[in-house]
């Protein structure tokens, strides 16, 4: 055989080439987008109008009631809403107005606050779909989408006010689980109670540089606690003797608090503190065994408390169940039942106790 006939003839390296080429396109097209990927892909061209929703606060004067339902629990919270720009916001139970809680407008972390639209952009698509109705309102619809382009969250941006007339925040299966309504909505700010006046922010902000110095000393305070939690705000107070710190986690959508101080949890206190919360499932949506559980209120928020390494964790989360536990799983976990007693047994013998 000649050369020439030897080079026309089919070999077996370019089958083999095909093969793979042909297996890893097989892989690609078959492989879903991955609906964690930060950022997701997108124009988030509705940016816009929610940066106007977030103006409006500090611009509209208005009364209204803000209605908080979860769809889980199919509980609901009304608080009326008096806003006062360069004064205010009051929130009260319906019904209960006198005693109401006055946020500053300097230290509210409400649902458009900057950081939080900040975290919306970085991490989820955020998408204009145009005008639509919403309970009878002409309102512009942003929705927030996950990589795969699920929905992780709508918006309903009023037309004639710019202020935020809904949300909603859905489970990653895209099942509902928060929502707010702004309804009864009244421009201007003629039933503010006059005897109302501002309580102190909580707490001292922590800069880059106190909070670096706390976790040297121990503090576990991570900059993000899952893939799409991201520390917002951080501040610290004392109750006695003790320091005690406040950080805020947020994806954009949801918030999660939590409430960090050295010490652990006396023997009246259990790990934790239901104060008339349902618990949820055995051990929980998602929660490890050594958490337990956490517990849930009817409005889609959760609370649960621990203790490990020499800290005492409370977690406060308005927030989706799912969302709730895996803020909880990227805490330290809780040390082993009976560990608190055997150390006090063991300094008993000692004679330090």
């Amino acid at each position: 055989m000649s050369a020439e006939e030897s080079s026309s003839g089919p070999t077996l390296i370019p089958v083999a080439l095909l093969v793979t080429l042909t297996c890893v396109l097989m892989l690609t097209i078959a492989a879903p987008p991955d609906p964690y990927a930060v950022p997701a892909d997108g124009p988030d061209d509705g940016m816009s109008l929610l940066q106007r929703a977030a103006r409006a606060e500090d611009e509209v004067a208005y009364t209204g009631v803000r209605r908080i339902s979860s769809a889980e629990h199919g509980g609901r919270m009304d608080l009326r809403v008096v806003n006062r720009p360069g004064e205010g916001l009051l929130l009260a139970q319906l019904g209960e107005e006198e005693q109401g809680l006055f946020v500053s407008s300097s230290q509210a972390l409400d649902s458009l606050d900057a950081r939080m639209l900040a975290m919306l952009r970085d991490i989820y698509a955020v998408t204009d779909t145009g005008r639509t109705e919403f309970r009878g309102r002409e309102a512009y619809l942003v929705e927030t989408l996950r990589a795969d382009d699920s929905v992780a969250g709508r918006f309903w941006v009023d037309t004639e006010t710019d202020l935020l007339i809904g949300r909603t925040i859905y489970e990653r299966g895209e099942e509902e689980a928060i929502s707010t309504r702004l309804v009864d909505l009244e421009l201007g700010g003629d039933s503010w109670p006059e005897h109302m006046s501002a309580d102190e922010p909580w707490g001292e902000v922590l800069d880059a540089v106190e909070l670096d110095e706390l976790r040297s000393q121990g503090w576990h305070i991570p900059e993000h606690l899952d893939w799409d939690l991201r520390l917002i705000d951080a501040r610290s107070t004392h109750h006695g003797d003790h320091m005690v710190v406040h950080s805020v986690y947020s994806d954009g959508l949801s918030q999660i608090s939590v409430f960090t101080q050295r010490g652990r949890l006396g023997t009246a206190h259990t790990a934790t503190l239901q104060n008339g919360y349902v618990g949820t499932d055995t051990d929980g949506p998602d929660i490890s065994p050594q958490h337990d559980m956490i517990f849930g209120g009817d409005t889609g928020q959760y609370q649960s408390m621990w203790q490990a390494n020499g800290f005492v964790y409370t977690v406060l989360a308005d927030a989706p169940a799912e969302l709730a536990a895996s803020a909880v799983n990227a805490l330290p976990e809780p040390e082993t039942p009976g560990f608190w007693a055997r150390v006090q047994r063991g300094l008993s013998r000692w004679g330090i106790l």
